[in-house]
């Protein structure tokens, strides 16, 4: 089974949600996060009130680049001059769950899927103290291993596997080996999780929806980004693109809070590289206590 976590296409820079339009709850009223350190380090940034959106490139204003430079500052002043990896694959993406993750409790025990080769577990656990990260851990140890010895291409933008499994561990954040079409967690282990860049990566998609639902706590919130085309890909070689409709009817099903907004293809809001007409989407789901 492919990686249902973010495969090799992770390292690529996407620069872009969509929803029925419900009620937003309390919680989804204008979001303020703080990129700065817990010590209270004062570089706050307000974005938008739509919880959901699809990416635009005017949304990557000189505010919200200083917010990504200050959020790079402090995962690098955490790992330490020997780290010479790139920190961040992503962007307004990134900038949309930190904003919905700001209002969540001290104590919300967070889940980070797909988290491989990333450090947003590394940033939330200096606000939470109960942050897990997650992939199918055994393929990318595999893959790693393969790496090593130079049969599969190298990829300079990741570390080495047990390097960055050590790292996570010796900042205090649980590391998991898991398959979100069945984690056999306990229902309603987590007050929050995040799928940042994964949805996509996942052959039994609706399966991984449903399984990461269930272990969502009533309450909860499920942070979600992935990427949507008016040429739509089916799932092949490890990734697939969602049309709007697509998008629709996959999350129809559930109590999706984001607000509604609709995609806008012009060849300037294109991500990866700007090689095809792909946006990226940011909804959020919350579950009823």
């Amino acid at each position: 089974m492919i990686d249902p976590g973010r495969v090799d296409g992770d390292t690529a820079l996407p620069l872009s949600g969509i929803a029925a339009p419900v009620s937003r709850p309390a919680h989804a009223a204008v979001m303020i996060f703080s990129l700065a350190p817990p010590d209270g380090a004062r570089m706050l940034r307000r974005f938008s009130r739509a919880l959901m959106q699809f990416f635009r490139r005017r949304a990557l204003t000189p505010d919200a680049l200083q917010a990504l430079a200050g959020y790079d500052r402090e995962i690098k002043g955490l790992l330490g001059p020997s780290h010479t990896h790139q920190v961040r694959m992503r962007d307004w993406e990134l900038l949309r769950v930190l904003d919905a993750a700001a209002s969540l409790p001290a104590q919300a025990r967070i889940l980070d899927t797909g988290a491989f080769n990333t450090y947003l577990g590394l940033y939330l656990r200096q606000r939470h103290p109960d942050v897990t990260v997650s992939d199918l851990l055994s393929l990318r140890a595999w893959k790693s291993f393969l790496r090593r010895l130079s049969l599969l291409p190298a990829k300079p933008t990741e570390v080495g596997y047990w390097t960055w499994v050590q790292t996570m561990r010796a900042h205090g954040l649980k590391v998991r080996n898991l398959d979100l079409t069945r984690t056999g967690l306990p229902k309603g282990s987590f007050d929050c999780i995040i799928a940042l860049s994964v949805i996509e990566h996942i052959p039994a998609i609706e399966q991984a929806l449903a399984e990461m639902y269930r272990v969502l706590a009533p309450g909860g919130r499920l942070l979600i980004t992935t990427d949507c085309s008016p040429e739509p890909r089916p799932y092949a070689h490890g990734v697939r693109y969602f049309s709007l409709l697509e998008l629709e009817k996959l999350f129809a099903a559930y109590p999706v809070t984001s607000v509604l907004d609709q995609p806008d293809f012009a060849r300037e809001n294109w991500c990866y590289g700007g090689r095809e007409a792909v946006v990226t989407v940011f909804l959020e789901i919350t579950k009823p206590r």
